[in-house]
This record gives structure tokens, C-alpha cells and sequence, in this order.
């Protein structure tokens, strides 16, 4: 599924106005049937004051414009939220930025950031998977700024994790002993799909979900480049001899390619 997008709440919202709308109408035709009764039957020699009734009917007018002037809000709301569900779609397939405690691991990577406000003499990066299990610990940086990590999805055993939500929890203590409050944590993922609950379009990359107002950055997704293969230390080197009838010359035994190297937060 690429797309999701409801209407449901919204639909929902309208026939709360509606009810409103319509259970007012009843209240006014009783009590206009209750007025036409009692002005057929009073006494002539002694009428009634119209006064009370007509401030009741100005009231009764009061409270329905009011209804109205929701309806309309309701449906004003409606189209801009309908309007950022379409701005919204455009998103899939990129990579958005979103203020949030929970990441994506997709394609067996995730990347995050966390900004220090203060200089910290300890500094730990804990993500939990979804059962809130520790996975992975890291020592995180101490001065104050902002880092932009990524992690290999690895747990600490060197064990490649599934795809799916994580949590990111940084824990930092300044120079003083004190505990760092609010550490400002912001992560990345591919968006697969976008939906809309009635109070806020959502983005989702893969099982994590973003309200929009969450969003700080969009950009083009580039996938994870692949690692590289790890050599084994105790294989036995290849010096490209190949007998008598051969050449001396042995390509399968290149090793010309180099490592990249990556540094996880």
C-alpha cells in the first residue's frame, strides 16, 4: 500500500454539525408551536407580552447562525486538510526529517540526529526495539552541538536487526552531575504511505508515523550503500603463480577495491 487517506473523522465532524443543526430545528418548530397555542388561546381582554417570545426567537436566530458559522468552519477545515493530504502524497518515495524519539530502521539502516544544549561530561546514545529491549548502546559525543548519526541496524553482538520501529533515548549529564533535560532528537525515513485522521495528515516510513507538523525536512532518498565485504585475515594470500603453462598472470586474485569505512553514532 502506497497510499492511505480517509475521511472518516472529517465526515464525522460534519454530522455532529448536523445533528446540531437538526435538533435545533426541533426545538424551534415546539416552540413555535407552543407560541401559535398560546396566542390562539389567550385572553383578549388581557394579551400577552410579546416581548419574552421575541427575545427567544432572536435567540433561537442567535444559536443557528452560530451552527452555521461552524458548518462552514468545519468544511474550511476539511479542504485545507484535503489540500495537505495531496501536497502530502508527493512525499512518497523521499526522505523526510521529522522531530521524533522513534525511528525507522529501513534497508538495514537508520539515521538520526540529537542536539546537545550544553557541554556534557557523559554522553549515551540507548535504542530499544519495540518491546523496549535494549539493543544497542553507544557513547555519544559531549560537547554541545548538533550530530547527525546513522546507525548499521546491528545490535551489540554485531547481530543485524529486522526492519521496523525503534526508539532513541539519549542520556546526558552536563559538567555539573546534573541530568540534561530535552535533548532534541530528530530522525530520518523513507516514506511509504500518507494518511489522514481528521486532525492531522499523517506520513508513515514503514510502521513509524509522523504527523506533518513534525515534518522539518524533505529531500530525494538515496538508498544505504551496501557494506563491504569483510576479508578473511587467515586466508592465504594469492601470489598469482599458476604453473608452468600458465601466463603468470592471475586476475581472480585482485584486491585492488577498498573498504569504505563508516563511523555509527
Amino acid at each position: 500500500m502506497t497510499d492511505v487517506t480517509t475521511l472518516a473523522a472529517l465526515n464525522s465532524d460534519h454530522s455532529k454539525s448536523n445533528s446540531s443543526k437538526s435538533k435545533l430545528s426541533g426545538d424551534l418548530d415546539s416552540f413555535l408551536s407552543l407560541l401559535t397555542a398560546q396566542l390562539k388561546n389567550q385572553d383578549p381582554l388581557s394579551p400577552m407580552d410579546s416581548t419574552e417570545f421575541t427575545n427567544q426567537l432572536v435567540q433561537f436566530s442567535g444559536v443557528e447562525q452560530a451552527i452555521n458559522t461552524n458548518t462552514n468552519l468545519e468544511s474550511l477545515i476539511g479542504l485545507t486538510q484535503a489540500s495537505i493530504g495531496a501536497t502530502a502524497v508527493g512525499y512518497i518515495g523521499k526522505e523526510v526529517q521529522a522531530e521524533s524519539a522513534t525511528m525507522p530502521l529501513q534497508d538495514g539502516q537508520a539515521k538520526y540526529t540529537y542536539t546537545l544544549p550544553k557541554d556534557a561530561s557523559k554522553c549515551l546514545v540507548v535504542i530499544k526495539d519495540s518491546t523496549g529491549a535494549v539493543v544497542k548502546t553507544e557513547q555519544g559525543q559531549l560537547k554541545a552541538g548538533t550530530y547527525h548519526m546513522t546507525w548499521d541496524g546491528k545490535n551489540g553482538y554485531g547481530e543485524q536487526l529486522d526492519d521496523g520501529a525503534y526508539t532513541l533515548e539519549v542520556q546526558a549529564t552536563d559538567t555539573d552531575g546534573k541530568t540534561i533535560e530535552k535533548i532534541y532528537t530528530t530522525v530520518f525515513g523513507k516514506v511509504t504511505a500518507v494518511a489522514n485522521d481528521g486532525d492531522d495528515v499523517m506520513i508513515a516510513a514503514g510502521p513509524v508515523l509522523f504527523g506533518m507538523s513534525y515534518i522539518v525536512s524533505v529531500r530525494d532518498y538515496t538508498a544505504p550503500t551496501p557494506p563491504a565485504p569483510e576479508t578473511d585475515p587467515d586466508a592465504t594470500p594469492d601470489t598469482g603463480e599458476t604453473g608452468s603453462e600458465g601466463d603468470g598472470t592471475d586476475t581472480a586474485g585482485d584486491t585492488s577495491g577498498t573498504a569504505e569505512t563508516e563511523t555509527n553514532g
